[in-house]
């Protein structure tokens, strides 16, 4: 009985949904400032994206009379279940996270394309020629970025030997971050290129080109369905970053300063955080590629920087 009690707690307030949206709210409030200050604007305050979601959560909801309204009322309802799923498998505190599965990391994988996924089909049944448009570009997007970013993981995987990240972080603890071994930097490099496409920032917001088809997928989202999808892009940005940190930056770790233990969750809040600036000092140092561009550059420089990394991993002891 307890044990089901804790997993609903874990599911809803900690590392689940509650903490997982506080935490995306917080990071993407800090990504609006820091992007304003980079632009010479004083820029809203960071606890904007708490009001700009509460407030889409009061408006009316529309839905378009073209729209397959099943689809498109469940498409951000369950892209928000599944990153919420994918932070209850992340190390938030320590090693263990709150759900442990065998071979984690694939499952992690899936989870994490369904909001893309989802996107994908609540553009197509919105309508919209925007959405239908949005749609098809982000289905060549993420066959890009996506192998790309399972090519990182694999060089992990092959120099760890597990596909369990419990196991990944803790090798980490007694080896050392996995950034600092010079045969994972290139996959590292790639896996945090492909993170910047996944969630569709700068240069890779194509999908959503804000100048071109207006917001891609999202443009006829409205009221708590637009709501739940910023949500759902928020805790989406903190799993990403969270991921990346678990994977190749040693995940949570306690530590002692004088007399006082920090808690893993502590570190595990920095590293993130700092995965999340380095995203927007990307976007905005670089303008929006074309589609074309963006296909070409992941599957040469970047998709050469992942292979040369999982050879040198399977080549070099």
């Amino acid at each position: 009985m307890m044990e089901v009690v804790n997993f609903i707690l874990g599911s809803l307030v900690f590392p689940g949904l509650l903490f997982a949206s506080l935490i995306g709210l917080l990071y993407i409030g800090i990504d609006r400032k820091v992007t304003a200050h980079m632009q010479h604007r004083i820029g809203p305050p960071i606890w904007q994206e708490f009001l700009d979601v509460g407030k889409l959560l009061s408006k009316e909801d529309i839905t378009p009379a073209a729209a397959q309204s099943p689809v498109f009322t469940a498409a951000p309802l369950v892209a928000l279940g599944a990153v919420v799923t994918v932070m209850l498998l992340l190390p938030i505190n320590s090693a263990q996270p709150a759900l442990t599965l065998v071979a984690d990391l694939i499952v992690i994988i899936y989870l994490l394309n369904i909001p893309a996924i989802c996107m994908m089909l609540g553009g197509y049944s919105s309508g919209s020629p925007f959405g239908a448009a949005g749609a098809g570009r982000y289905v060549v997007q993420l066959f890009s970025y996506e192998f790309i970013f399972i090519l990182a993981i694999i060089a992990a995987v092959v120099r760890v030997g597990s596909l369990g990240l419990p196991t990944i972080v803790g090798y980490q603890a007694q080896q050392g971050w996995l950034v600092l071994d010079w045969r994972l930097l290139p996959a590292v490099i790639a896996a945090l290129i492909a993170a910047q496409g996944k969630l569709l920032r700068v240069p890779f917001d194509i999908p959503e080109a804000h100048t071109e088809i207006v917001a891609g997928p999202l443009t006829e989202y409205s009221g708590p369905r637009l709501a739940i999808w910023r949500l759902a892009y928020d805790v989406e940005t903190i799993v990403v970053a969270g991921f990346l940190a678990a994977l190749f930056f040693g995940g949570p770790t306690a530590y002692l300063i004088g007399n006082i233990q920090i808690p893993g969750v502590v570190d595990f809040l920095i590293k993130t955080l700092a995965i999340v600036l380095l995203t927007t000092t990307l976007r905005n140092i670089m303008a929006r590629l074309r589609i074309d561009q963006a296909l070409k550059f992941f599957w040469t420089y970047v998709a050469l920087l992942a292979i040369i990394s999982l050879v040198l991993v399977l080549v070099v002891p």
